[in-house]
């Protein structure tokens, strides 16, 4: 990874994992001489090369489900990365990262040896920032209540709508810290799961809210998106003052006619 693929892998919706490497291979550093090694019989001995254990074990790790990881062994990234024994560290998404808040930009993991457990608990605590993405990919790593705004989520062609929304929640979700989260998804990439909130979309530029807790879902579809709508919004589901949305059941398909009401009707038919 170059320092053109670094910054590029960084500029995206999501958190960024980067394992950097000083190198692919080393000297096995628990090598020893055989014992009874004659230099004079056998040569100079010299320890057997292996692959980086650190990089081998981040390739065990680079499987975490919902993550980006990428790896690099360029000097000049490693430079950039400040680091000159390499390690793993997580960069928060530049487009919901909020220094003002309170988001650090990136964070370093606390360790030289990288565990699947270790590695995942560290990612769960510390990828999202304040106000977060929620997709696919991320909404299993809200652990608390989540209040997510949905809306049309194009950095680009609705960049002002975008950090409209992003400002107001952050100025909420900094009140909610440890008591619900809030976060902000697509409504086109999550219509199907706006439904278990009673909610519908039908122009690009609804914004509308809903809170997931478990396996309950609260949606407000009655109020015009403002701070203030956020903000009672949150305040009544953390007094219990709300109703999860229940699903409407389906009418009964229509019953088939059985083959003796099939028969009959031919008999009617013949007469």
């Amino acid at each position: 990874m170059s320092v053109e693929d670094f910054d590029a892998f960084l500029d995206n919706e999501d958190a960024s994992v980067i394992g950097a490497f000083t190198a692919k291979e080393m000297v096995d550093p628990d090598a020893k001489m055989p014992e009874g090694w004659d230099e004079d019989e056998d040569g100079e001995w010299s320890a057997e090369t292996i692959e980086n254990p650190a990089y081998t074990q981040f390739k065990a790790v680079a499987g975490t489900y919902g993550y980006r990881f990428a790896y690099t062994f360029d000097a000049e990234v490693l430079s950039k990365l400040k680091s000159k024994t390499g390690g793993l560290y997580l960069y928060r998404s530049p487009k919901f990262l909020s220094v003002e808040h309170g988001d650090r930009p990136r964070e370093r993991f606390p360790s030289t040896k990288f565990t699947p457990d270790a590695v995942t608990n560290w990612l769960e605590a510390k990828a999202q920032p304040l106000v977060g993405p929620y997709s696919m990919q991320t909404k299993d790593r809200y652990k608390t209540p989540v209040l997510t705004i949905f809306m049309n989520l194009d950095f680009d062609k609705n960049a002002k709508s975008v950090a409209y929304v992003l400002k107001r929640a952050r100025k909420v979700a900094a009140g909610l810290k440890g008591k619900l989260a809030v976060s902000v998804g697509s409504l086109s990439e999550m219509s199907y799961e706006m439904e278990s909130y009673g909610l519908t979309s039908t122009k690009s530029v609804d914004i509308l809210m809903g809170i997931r807790s478990g396996y309950e879902y609260y949606g407000l579809s009655d109020k015009a998106f403002s701070k203030d709508s956020l903000t009672a919004f949150a305040k009544k589901f953390l007094a219990k003052e709300l109703s999860p949305y229940v699903k409407p059941e389906e009418p009964p398909a229509a019953e088939e006619d059985t083959e003796e009401d099939a028969e009959g009707d031919e008999d009617k038919e013949e007469m």
